[in-house]
């Protein structure tokens, strides 16, 4: 069976997967509410400057127009899951696509007019990051954001479209933990076999700055919950949203370009992406964010499903947050190592792990081992 290969019916209509994305989008926006209040007692208490920064940054953002584009991304999201009532309530499906439609033109628009006002995004996002630093406990909350992707993209699958759970995550049957723990494994070996040559042979390496005070909570918070947040983006973003324009466009080649694409735009406000922009090779940081979704795209394929993503994604996180990060990480944890960024050098070497670690995996792919392909 093919992971993107699905069956016809009423709920599995193009349409159908335009209402799914919003309403996977409105319960990780409600989720990052429930939790970012969290995120604002838990670093507010612990660092209360910052706290009062963030207020102001927000009023500033206010002011600068930001409230319509949060309006239009929230209300075209909002037509889009209107368009699922119409139909559900009798008011025909050719109402109901061409409102879903309209709404997420209107949504898209707003969400592509807060990329564009980066200035304050990233500026918001580094007083955040600043907070989440502050605790363990904020960057928990920070974390459990993700869930709510989850729960969205459970959501969606199960109810809209009527489909198993099981089979979002996988097309053989059963979810392969034997498979998703050999990549998290594997992806941790290549990665330190990396930090060692750029410790020996680079004029970039790993410097130790263990501080045993603040490691071990953060430690357990990113063991814990980072693969969360790894599966969350493979959910929602290799699965739902791959599966769905699949169905739409028909070019899974296509669509693995596009969804590449807008993994990379949700890490444009990230600090390395910041500085990038400052120093003109903005195109070079964000090509490694590009590499790394069509990479994960390709690891659906090889698989069937989406087990090596998901340890791949987490063992990439949790090897930052706990041994080598980066200066100004967007993962502001206390790790053992710490390197400089270098755009360039970053990008080159994230398409060589990823390749490496690609290669591996098609090796050591289930129909190799006689598992179900």
């Amino acid at each position: 069976m093919n992971y993107y290969t699905l069956p016809d019916g009423p709920r599995l209509a193009w349409w159908t997967w335009i209402v799914g994305f919003w309403g996977l989008v409105a319960v990780w926006l409600v989720g990052q509410m429930v939790f970012g209040a969290g995120i604002f007692i838990a670093g507010g208490i612990a660092d209360p400057e910052a706290m009062n920064q963030l207020m102001d940054a927000s009023l500033a953002a206010s002011a600068e127009g930001s409230d319509f584009t949060n309006l239009l991304a929230m209300g075209g999201s909002g037509v889009a899951l209107l368009s699922l009532l119409i139909w559900l309530f009798g008011g025909g499906e050719n109402w109901a696509k061409w409102t879903a439609l309209a709404g997420s033109v209107a949504g898209l628009a707003g969400f592509g007019l807060l990329l564009g006002n980066n200035a304050e995004m990233a500026e918001a996002n580094a007083i955040m990051m600043r907070m989440v630093a502050a605790t363990p406990a904020a960057y928990m909350f920070m974390l459990l954001t993700f869930a709510a992707a989850i729960a969205g993209a459970w959501i969606v699958w199960k109810v809209l479209h009527a489909l198993p759970l099981q089979r979002l995550h996988t097309a053989v049957g059963r979810f392969r933990w034997s498979r998703a723990i050999w990549s998290f494994l594997l992806m941790w070996g290549v990665l330190a076999l990396y930090a060692l040559y750029a410790a020996l042979f680079t004029d970039n390496p790993p410097v130790n700055v263990f501080d045993p005070g603040k490691f071990l909570g953060f430690a357990v918070v990113s063991i814990l919950l980072l693969p969360v947040q790894s599966a969350a983006e493979e959910i929602a973003v290799r699965g739902y949203m791959n599966v769905g324009l699949i169905q739409i466009l028909k070019n899974k080649w296509v669509v693995f370009v596009l969804t590449s694409a807008a993994f990379m735009a949700l890490h444009l406000a990230n600090p390395e992406a910041v500085e990038g922009g400052k120093q003109g090779n903005l195109a070079i940081v964000m090509s490694g964010y590009f590499f790394f979704g069509f990479a994960a795209c390709l690891m659906v394929l090889i698989d069937d499903g989406l087990e090596s993503a998901i340890g791949v994604h987490a063992a990439n996180n949790t090897f930052a947050a706990i041994f080598v990060n980066y200066e100004n990480s967007v993962l502001p944890t206390p790790s053992i190592w710490q390197v400089r960024p270098d755009a360039t050098g970053d990008a080159l070497s994230t398409i060589l792990i990823l390749s490496i670690v690609l290669g591996l995996l098609w090796i050591t792919r289930p129909a190799r081992r006689g598992a179900p392909a």
